[in-house]
């Protein structure tokens, strides 16, 4: 039906007592508005729909290497830490070893360390500040623990090597020299040298490590970092240097 036929037939219906303010017109942009409002919900409603089944099904629409692409996009990439330098990996040895001196022998003052990579400047008192290139066979780490005890200032000295170790060699000129089993199954080698007098004037002890580490420390009746301050033993007996060898703190390796 016709919007014409429409609006004649109202005409019709009211035409005998018609309303005072009847507008056939009015009424029939009314009807209109109100069919294309409908359409208008109908059609967001429809959109609407689309959009949510769109959304649902653009995932799976996808290649899988696109979406793999997008996951390793989002990944945080981590580094390696960076590795501690020579010189302050050495020194860290140097503090650890003074720590567990000072705590197992209380009585002794100022005890601190001085540790560098490589071999020792010779003579080992030397001032020189520079030290020389490292050679196939120079030890890991060398260094002194320094100290005072009652009759004065000494030092231990300390070698970290991989060179190998040979008792033989170890113990030549020792008055005694015997390896000792450890609580946990490690063997440590102990040397004391009397050198023709009653007095111990030097002890050593050696510790292996299966990845060939060698760690040696010695006291002797003499500072060893300068050369002087003889005294008549050492001044710290093979026990406590055995001890400082095995204590699990330091990290050796």
């Amino acid at each position: 039906m016709s919007e014409q036929e429409i609006r004649e037939g109202m005409l019709l219906a009211v035409w005998d007592e018609p309303p005072l303010d009847f507008d056939p017109d009015t009424l029939i942009r009314r009807v209109e508005q109100k069919k294309s409002r409908r359409r208008a919900l109908v059609a967001v409603g429809v959109a609407t729909a689309v959009i949510a089944v769109a959304s649902f099904s653009l995932p799976g629409l996808l290649p899988r290497d696109r979406d793999t692409h997008l996951g390793a996009e989002v990944q945080t990439t981590t580094s390696a830490p960076p590795s501690v330098p020579a010189e302050r990996k050495a020194q860290r040895l140097g503090d650890k070893l003074a720590e567990s001196l000072q705590a197992q022998r209380k009585d002794l003052k100022d005890v601190y360390a001085s540790f560098t990579p490589g071999g020792f400047v010779y003579p080992p008192y030397s001032t020189s500040t520079s030290a020389p290139p490292r050679g196939t066979g120079d030890p890991e780490y060398t260094g002194h623990v320094y100290l005072t005890d009652i009759i004065g200032p000494t030092a231990l000295r300390v070698v970290v090597t991989k060179a190998g170790f040979n008792k033989q060699n170890f113990c030549t000129s020792a008055t005694l020299c015997r390896d000792v089993a450890q609580a946990d199954g490690t063997i440590v080698t102990e040397g004391e040298f009397f050198q023709g007098t009653t007095d111990v004037q030097q002890v050593e002890v050696a510790r292996r490590f299966e990845s060939g580490l060698v760690v040696q420390i010695g006291a002797y009746a003499y500072n060893p970092s300068n050369g002087s301050g003889r005294r008549q033993t050492v001044p710290v007996s093979v026990n406590v240097l055995t001890a400082l060898v095995m204590d699990s703190a330091i990290d050796w390796e």
